[in-house]
């Protein structure tokens, strides 16, 4: 398999990545001490509550950097290791497009969207749910919000579908798949007649393995397809 990755763009965000969390802390730090000084000088709470609350934004920012470009695997490795088995017919193409994972492969086009959640997460149609736990609210700053995959691998298979579109006829695209990926090694993930497939990292090479007996993309697409894609 070819792997195609804008690794500036990676070395980028991890980069913003290691500068936001030295500012993070020094916001927050800044926040209480400030909040000390106003139980005698009330005119420092003002100045306690932008700190914190830029602090807080901080955090944020900071944290999604980190979970998603500094610490490794990050989603593109994990997907180059699960795939790496397979034959030059398949291009992965991570951050080339408008869709951060786009697998080329015989039978078409696959946006894959990578989630790391672990815990108890159900699948049932269209709704994705999980679990509470008592131990995420520890984890707040950590624990990326597991939002509405189902709805965002669609959206990336239209986003990049509209983005082909401004270079090949739409004969020229293939179908396109969006897949929901969970990678964490501790998920447990009960699915129910999902809308679009949800899966976990051991069963993604048999998926895609049975849907490549449906060859259905020839050489021609496949060379203007891969040249898009950066392979």
């Amino acid at each position: 398999m070819k792997v195609a990755t804008n690794m500036p763009l990676v070395e980028q965000r991890a980069k913003w990545g290691r500068r936001i969390a030295p500012v993070t802390m020094l916001l927050l730090l800044g926040g209480l001490v400030t909040n000390f000084l106003s139980i005698n000088q009330p005119e420092y709470f003002r100045i306690t509550l932008v700190l914190l609350g830029l602090g807080f934004i901080s955090a944020i920012a900071s944290s999604y950097l980190v979970n998603n470009w500094v610490r490794e695997p990050r989603a593109d490795q994990i997907l180059g290791q699960l795939l790496q088995k397979f034959g030059n017919d398949y291009l992965l193409s991570n951050y080339m497009s408008p869709v951060p994972h786009v697998l080329l492969a015989p039978d078409g086009l696959y946006t894959i969207l990578v989630k790391n959640q672990n815990g108890d997460i159900s699948v049932e149609g269209q709704r994705v749910s999980r679990k509470f736990d008592w131990r995420r609210l520890f984890r707040f700053f950590g624990d990326e919000a597991l939002g509405s995959p189902i709805a965002d691998a669609q959206s990336q298979a239209g986003k990049l579908r509209r983005w082909l579109s401004k270079s090949l006829s739409e004969e020229e695209i293939p179908e396109i798949k969006p897949i929901v990926l969970f990678t964490h090694k501790n998920v447990k993930l009960s699915v129910n007649n999902p809308a679009i497939p949800v899966m976990q990292t051991n069963e993604l090479k048999g998926y895609l393995r049975n849907q490549s007996k449906r060859r259905t993309v020839s050489s021609e697409q496949r060379q203007k397809l891969a040249t898009i894609l950066g392979g």
